[in-house]
């Protein structure tokens, strides 16, 4: 099954997959090659279409020989940052312990190590990180006194109290996330009674490394994958991600209905990413998907983020528990403290703050609004 519109999206899903079939002899043009080679990199893999040019001669495609040197570039490049990050990600771990603070890698940083053949062949972005919610302030502080800067003003304390993550960071020269859980404390999503890090397992070349199990790793991943979606953008790695956890629980009939499980409030959430993810796996769906495969001008590019954002913003507030929580929530939204103000649009004083209040309130385009 070919899910997009254009021959070089579906020729990179097809790269991308775990088909077998033997395909017809297909000669790329530099032209056709560069727009494959464009969308790959969109959707963080090249480093994956690479590993599968240089191990599948099966796939019967033939690239450009330049395409390939920008391929195996991008892959070195890959090599080297991760390896940077992975350094920096261990020695916030080590400095975290000596406050007693266990600290777990998410996403890229805790994948790239761990789920692929290669530790060049998922490329890391920001450093999320996930920390006992009592604990998460303790290292924010221990970061900055070891000379982090902090990227962000939150609109009120309480947004940040709520929210997946405190504001970022950016310590030797990366972002960092210090989450203290996965999802907004409105969302659906949020596993509001659950201890996180009693789903965790060591990373065999790691072993003094936790990251999520694999039933708890594939709940976040397509709960996050899915958040992308409504927010609406999609990336095909995130559903690469999937699928070769998918691949690796092959055998057991229980997994995703134990994944399912974590939250069944969020079935929805949980199961389309995995049917869309399925599909590098199998030439036809297994079953009659939840929602239908994402369009493609997603995997592109993010459509009507901002408009989005503020409705997600707005179930969030309204699922998070007591009346007066939501009031708090709403009022910081309108009106967030004067540091936020100052950070986002600079200092203002007097009527021209009142102004920019009143400007916020009716949702008018500001510079520096974005």
């Amino acid at each position: 099954m070919q899910p997009f519109r254009t021959p070089a999206a579906n020729l990179i899903f097809e790269t991308a997959s775990f088909h077998t079939q033997e395909k017809k002899e297909i000669i790329l043009t530099r032209k056709e090659a560069d727009k494959a080679f464009i969308f790959a990199a969109k959707n963080g893999l090249v480093p994956w279409i690479f590993h599968q040019i240089n191990n599948n001669e099966t796939k019967g495609v033939h690239w450009p020989q330049s395409i390939k040197q920008s391929m195996r570039m991008q892959y070195l490049q890959t090599l080297v940052m991760n390896q940077q990050k992975w350094k920096v990600f261990r020695e916030i771990k080590a400095l975290a312990a000596t406050k007693g603070i266990p600290v777990i890698p998410l996403k890229g940083t805790a994948l790239a190590f761990s789920l692929y053949p290669e530790e060049a062949l998922r490329p890391m972005g920001d450093l999320d990180i996930l920390v006992q919610p009592h604990q998460v302030y303790t290292l924010r502080d221990l970061l900055l006194s070891k000379g982090a800067i902090p990227l962000h003003v939150p609109i009120s304390r309480m947004h940040d109290k709520v929210h997946a993550h405190i504001s970022a960071l950016r310590w030797q020269n990366i972002m960092i996330e210090p989450h203290q859980r996965l999802f907004a404390m409105g969302s659906n999503m949020n596993l509001k009674n659950t201890d996180l890090f009693e789903h965790t397992k060591p990373i065999q070349a790691y072993p003094d490394i936790e990251i999520f199990d694999d039933r708890m790793q594939t709940y976040h991943l397509t709960t996050h994958a899915f958040k992308g979606f409504k927010m609406g953008g999609m990336r095909l790695g995130w559903l690469l991600d999937i699928a070769l956890i998918l691949h690796k629980n092959k055998n057991n009939e229980d997994f995703i209905p134990s994944v399912i499980d974590l939250n069944p409030g969020a079935r929805k959430e949980i199961l389309a990413p995995i049917q869309w993810a399925s599909l590098l796996l199998n030439e036809t769906p297994v079953s009659k998907p939840e929602l239908p495969f994402p369009d493609e001008i997603m995997f592109h590019e993010e459509q009507d983020a901002g408009k989005k954002h503020k409705i997600m913003v707005a179930h969030e507030i309204m699922g998070l528990p007591g009346l007066t929580n939501k009031i708090r929530m709403l009022w910081g939204e309108f009106f967030p403290q004067k540091s936020y103000m100052n950070h986002r649009y600079g200092k203002h004083r007097g009527l021209p703050l009142i102004l920019l209040y009143l400007k916020r309130i009716a949702g008018l385009r500001m510079p520096g609004n974005q």
